[in-house]
């Protein structure tokens, strides 16, 4: 009985510690954590100038490709590129012989003609 009730009183006494010090003034964040570090304020004209090199970074993202990395003109001859039907009987040829290959190898679960 001793051996529960010390058990449970270490535990209440954890329960208890835990939040008395995880909180500082009634529960507020520190002043001096919650503070961003300070800044020199920006002059109006270092504001404009800013503003104007923002301005040109942005024309010229927009003229720039909007799709990723390929760019619009390779990405319209890749997909206007298609077989023509002299690849396509060679595709086709070229996967009869692959089947008669693999029909000749050994099928999976069969055993290896005995070697002399």
């Amino acid at each position: 009985m001793n051996k529960l009730a010390l058990t449970l009183g270490f535990a209440l006494a954890q329960l208890f510690a835990v939040s008395a010090f995880a909180q500082t003034k009634a529960g507020e964040a520190q002043p001096a954590a919650a503070a961003a570090a300070p800044a020199a304020k920006a002059t109006p004209a270092e504001k404009a100038t800013a503003k104007e090199t923002r301005k040109e970074e942005g024309k010229a993202a927009a003229k720039t490709n909007k799709t990723g990395e390929a760019k619009p003109a390779e990405t319209k001859a890749a997909a206007a590129a298609k077989p023509t039907a002299e690849e396509k009987a060679a595709a086709k040829a070229k996967r009869k012989e692959e089947g008669k290959a693999a029909a000749k190898t050994n099928k999976a679960g069969e055993a290896e003609p005995a070697k002399k």
